[in-house]
């Protein structure tokens, strides 16, 4: 049976833009009520033609149609293009929920994440504001007709519309039970289909056993009777629905040819006039299609129901939690780690092993001989984005994971040798985030104390220039002036410094000079495979197999 939560999950969030939507019903009820209305048009019509013979009136009555499917042709442009106004809203608050949940999940959960996974999202998230589009205008639309085409064959004959009430769900029935019968078909196909597949893959992946001893033969056999099986239900699935279909089609012409034959007894009896007829004749071919619809709807909004399950599931993961309660108010730059045991997985060695150490505030220290694991696991570690197996991290003697995460990281600056550029302009890249409200004096003094507003000068619109996408028009060391700016500008007591400009790079000797600049009175973490010419090294600090090996004091 189909679970209904995900639509209902999803309505509630589509409910939101009701205004398109109320806009859409409307228009909506105008189609069906011009529907309802034709057939009694087309009987007037038939009466004027061939019982009163009234030219002016036939005119009148054809005008009066021509304006009817006007209005119609109107309302449905503006239901369709109100339903996929909602719908597209909709597809905007799916992609924004999926980008803040990227942006708050816990970090272990992105080693899992690839461009392909989340490529796959956003085109699940098209489909489904594609489909739910149609399928309201299914829903509500043909069954709006339907009611109207009822009520309008209940004004033209009582009887007739008992019977036609009486008929048109056992056509839907009809039409349903042969869909779900030959569905099941497919899927036992389907499941053998994946037993073949993943009979395949097990004999290719132990082709190393199977050839030595000698059992290509056996797996011939193995396969062969998996495949017969196959050709076995689809020649019976093929049987049943030659047989099936026609049955069904000779069910329904049976059940048509009686309602025929009941007008047609009507008709003969004096009980119905010709223009009635005709009038029943349109009412029922205008309920054909909407009746063909509405009874595929439940199958097809089974076959959409996994998009929508697994774009909610997605939706609704854990984000990452702030349990921090503390608020740090002055910061002097110390941080101690006790024991630290850090690894992804209980099983295996972990990335980071028995971290017991302390930097004073104001302290410099260059990390050597790490992994790139072991690097990113200790900065992660430090940012509280991961949290210690075992252990503990302190900041100026508080637990780091007792310290609200705001606080934390506004006393954390971190520059990276390949720096990203997070926002359109230059301003905004200087003034990232919490630090968006800085005044211009304060970003174009931080951009003068990096340097950065040597080359700024020269470009068309100064600090609101645009950068590009992905900084194109800026090199890579004006991308890290502009973050040694931005560091600047926000002033954290911790500074962060992952992979730092060689000696032998071109104009490395400003960057080093504007990066020792920034490093004055704070506590320094460096992380450099090779040792940078600083003018001061407190420490240089050897991490090997996820262990300090060597710590090396009074370097300079």
């Amino acid at each position: 049976m189909m679970r209904q939560q995900p639509y209902f999950c999803l309505f509630g969030r589509l409910v939101l833009h009701w205004q398109p939507l109320s806009l859409a019903l409307y228009a909506m009820l105008i189609i069906a009520t011009a529907s309802a209305f034709l057939p009694i048009l087309i009987q007037q019509l038939l009466h004027s033609t061939f019982l009163q013979q009234d030219l002016s009136r036939i005119q009148m009555i054809s005008l009066a149609i021509i304006i009817l499917f006007i209005a119609r042709g109107m309302a449905s442009y503006i239901s369709i293009s109100s339903i996929h106004k909602a719908s597209c809203q909709l597809g905007i608050d799916l992609r924004m929920e999926i980008f803040n949940k990227l942006l708050t999940l816990p970090v272990s959960h992105y080693a899992h994440l690839s461009h392909h996974d989340i490529d796959k999202l956003i085109s699940r998230i098209n489909r489904i504001t594609h489909s739910i589009a149609r399928n309201i205008r299914i829903l509500a639309q043909d069954c709006l007709t339907i009611i109207g085409l009822i009520i309008c064959i209940f004004y033209l004959n009582r009887e007739f519309s008992l019977l036609l009430l009486f008929i048109a769900p056992l056509l839907i029935l009809i039409i349903q039970v042969t869909h779900d019968y030959l569905n099941t078909f497919d899927q036992r196909n389907s499941s053998a289909s994946n037993s073949l597949v993943q009979h395949l893959l097990q004999s290719i992946k132990q082709y190393r056993e199977i050839r030595l001893h000698g059992g290509q033969n056996h797996e011939n056999e193995r396969l062969g009777k998996t495949a017969e099986s196959i050709y076995q239900a689809e020649i019976q699935q093929a049987s049943i629905k030659a047989a099936v279909i026609p049955i069904s089609e000779v069910v329904a012409t049976m059940i048509l040819v009686a309602v025929f034959y009941f007008i047609s007894q009507q008709v003969l009896n004096d009980l119905l006039s010709l223009d009635t007829v005709g009038a029943f004749i349109a009412a029922v071919l205008l309920l054909i299609n909407p009746i063909q619809r509405i009874a595929g709807l439940p199958k097809q909004l089974q076959h959409e129901q996994k998009n929508i399950e697994i774009v909610l599931s997605f939706i609704q993961q854990a984000s990452g939690q702030d349990t921090g309660t503390q608020s740090i108010a002055h910061v002097h730059g110390k941080l101690t780690f006790e024991h630290v045991r850090f690894g992804n997985n209980a099983f295996t060695k972990p990335i980071l092993n028995h971290i017991n150490f302390t930097i004073k505030p104001g302290e410099i220290i260059v990390f050597t001989g790490y992994t790139e694991d072991e690097k990113n696991a200790f900065i992660d570690l430090i940012l509280c984005l991961q949290q210690p197996t075992s252990g503990r991290i302190l900041f100026d003697d508080h637990s780091l994971s007792d310290i609200q995460l705001n606080d934390l990281h506004a006393n954390i600056a971190m520059i990276t040798y390949d720096s990203v550029l997070l926002d359109e302009i230059i301003a905004g890249n200087i003034a990232y985030g919490t630090m968006r409200c800085a005044n211009e004096a304060k970003i174009t003094a931080a951009a003068q104390a990096s340097h950065a507003m040597e080359f700024i000068r020269e470009m068309s619109e100064g600090l609101q220039t645009w950068i590009g996408n992905d900084g194109a028009n800026v090199t890579q060391q004006q991308r890290q002036q502009i973050a040694i700016a931005r560091a600047l500008l926000k002033n954290s007591p911790i500074l962060i410094l992952d992979e730092i400009p060689a000696a032998d790079e071109p104009d490395s000797d400003n960057l080093l000079l504007d990066l020792e600049k920034l490093m004055q009175n704070r506590t320094t973490l460096i992380f450099n495979q090779q040792i940078p010419h600083l003018k001061k090294i407190d420490r240089i600090v050897v991490l090997e197999n996820g262990c300090i090996t060597e710590s090396l004091t009074n370097i300079r």
